[in-house]
């Protein structure tokens, strides 16, 4: 059956303002962080890995130390760079932002963070990357569940927290496809999976987990996502809830790079710019 070109036209126009729509609501709903602080209801370390990210990391930690709940209560917080090996001036740029400075020298984001929470004080943890820039509401919204102890809602089962990631920046995916796409994941596909650029958990259910996963091909990228993100959120979440916040909501830095990895940008200027598929390393 052939169908008729007119049926066709408007299928498409129903489809690109249904995408339209979709995407307003959800970039509305990123938007729209908690403006209310909420007194910390423990202590919380932030745990950044760092591998090479001079671009970049000057403007994330000024944005963490820009935080409004971390301006208003400032002795419940600490910030943790867990340097894996970086050859650029990330270290130096980090020292004057920072607590702490980790030196990890065993390849692997997750040897960076394990060892990142290993020397952390926070009974929270606050998992961050070093290519993001936070928005001054986000920590407070990320940790309202832990915090609005008052909510009518209020949830003492949980287990951790994550948000979203505006990505605006990754060539050949448009913008308005990847916030449908992060939305559906979340809801549907891996709702409990915990973002690894911006989440927050129990420290002592992190621990009762086994930590995050070393064995396995930290250099490959799937392998990474899988074991950062939704294997540990599964079993996390054996412990307690995960909470998806839409509204605690971070924009990612390094698009291109990301483009690179999962092969959306054109692999000649990959090359020149010695970008490879690893995410550390």
């Amino acid at each position: 059956m052939i169908m008729n070109p007119s049926l066709l036209s408007k299928f498409g126009l129903s489809a690109v303002l249904g995408t339209l729509t979709i995407n307003g609501f959800i970039e509305r709903e990123m938007n729209n962080p908690n403006i209310e602080t909420f007194k910390p209801i423990d202590t919380v370390s932030v745990v950044i890995p760092c591998y090479n990210e001079e671009p970049f990391i000057k403007r994330t930690l000024q944005s963490i130390n820009g935080q409004s709940i971390i301006n208003e209560y400032p002795e419940y917080f600490e910030l943790i760079l867990a340097n894996n090996n970086s050859t650029d001036n990330s270290v130096p740029i980090a020292e004057n932002y920072v607590d702490k400075i980790i030196n990890v020298t065993q390849k692997g984001k997750l040897y960076a963070r394990n060892q990142g929470i290993l020397n952390s004080s926070g009974n929270i943890i606050v998992a961050a990357d070093a290519d993001i820039y936070f928005p001054p509401l986000w920590l407070n919204t990320l940790l309202e569940p832990f915090n609005n102890i008052y909510s009518p809602i209020y949830n003492s089962n949980i287990s951790g927290t994550t948000g979203s990631v505006y990505n605006p920046d990754i060539p050949g995916i448009p913008v308005q496809f990847y916030n449908i796409g992060q939305f559906i994941n979340k809801h549907l596909i891996h709702p409990t999976a915990m973002s690894g650029s911006n989440s927050a958990f129990w420290k002592h259910k992190y621990y009762q987990i086994g930590r995050f996963n070393e064995n396995f091909n930290q250099m490959n990228i799937n392998e990474m996502h899988y074991h950062e993100e939704n294997n540990f959120g599964e079993q996390l979440n054996k412990l307690g809830n995960i909470i998806y916040k839409l509204n605690a909501n971070c924009i990612h830095l390094g698009g291109q790079r990301s483009g690179c990895r999962i092969g959306s940008t054109n692999k000649e200027y990959c090359i020149n710019q010695g970008i490879s598929i690893q995410r550390f390393g």
